[in-house]
């Protein structure tokens, strides 16, 4: 069984405006993943949309864990905190997420 997270971002001010803005935040993000110690982490992805259909989401994180207790650490790493305080929180329109287990 695994444990996967999917939260979608709709952005708003600066990050709407300026590519470069989600740029840093998704190399923040990648950097995190990779120098983070994170057991039972399986897969990670994040991007912005691609455009091809109107009325999605600007971008969307994709994690795969091997149970919930992964994602728990995950999702209360400090890094992790921090780039959503710095650079996410302020930024977002809407967000949506979902955490499902298979």
């Amino acid at each position: 069984m695994s444990f996967t997270h999917v939260v979608t971002f709709s952005w708003t001010g600066d990050a709407a405006e300026d590519p470069a803005v989600v740029d840093g935040i998704a190399d923040a993000l990648r950097r995190f993943i990779a120098d983070a110690d994170l057991p039972g982490l399986r897969s990670w992805s994040c991007g912005r949309d691609a455009g091809i259909a109107t009325g999605n989401a600007d971008f969307a994180v994709l994690g795969v864990f091997d149970d919930v207790d992964a994602f728990a650490v995950y999702r209360d790493h400090p890094e992790h905190r921090r780039i959503i305080t710095e650079q996410i929180a302020h930024r977002v329109g809407q967000r949506t997420a979902v955490q499902f287990a298979e």
